[in-house]
């Protein structure tokens, strides 16, 4: 258990940073982000494959591929090492059910469909916890396992410390408002 949780929260951090070297062209040698993405989804086809993890990670997986998060080479490239993985490694839990709970939250947290809530569901849809929420439910009322929980918890905490240290290093640049013009 603890080998799977460690990959979750590796897998969460890779995953970041080369989402931020691609999103925001950081002047890095490409190799750092290409590693990164063949390590996050290495690691991420790991889980699928060697864990009861699978249902989840497919799910999240084909929520990213179907809203059109996968749009730039190393985002191709780690979901091409995760395929990869998975054809080479079939998985040996897949939980249908917990499958199809796992993409309606991705989506939802991909999408941002709930974007006219207001209150509590609005916080869920600003901090992208519809996937947490739905590992929740699936622990406590569908007998998931809790590892189901701890590993999405692992990877998100890990994936937000991976933004925060690519801000450190590359602080994002201020936008300013474009210049009034003085009228005669």
């Amino acid at each position: 258990m603890l080998e799977s949780l460690a990959a979750s929260a590796l897998g969460g951090f890779c995953a970041k940073v080369a989402d931020e070297c691609a999103d925001r062209r950081l002047p890095l040698p490409s190799i750092i982000p290409i590693s990164l993405a063949i390590l996050y989804g290495a690691l991420i086809g790991w889980l699928t494959s060697y864990t009861l993890l699978s249902s989840l990670f497919i799910a999240l997986a084909l929520a990213s591929l179907l809203s059109g998060k996968i749009n730039h080479p190393y985002h191709l490239l780690g979901a091409a090492v995760f395929t990869l993985v998975l054809v080479a490694f079939p998985t040996i839990a897949f939980e249908p059910w917990l499958f199809c709970l796992f993409l309606v939250s991705g989506l939802l947290d991909e999408l941002e469909l709930g974007g006219m809530a207001r209150g509590p569901l609005a916080f869920l849809n600003s901090e992208r916890l519809w996937t947490p929420l739905a590992a929740l439910l699936a622990v406590l009322f569908l007998g998931a396992p809790l590892l189901f929980l701890l590993a999405l918890v692992l990877f998100d905490i890990t994936y937000r410390f991976g933004g925060w240290v690519v801000a450190l290093e590359y602080p994002p640049k201020p936008v300013r408002a474009p210049a009034r013009r003085r009228k005669r």
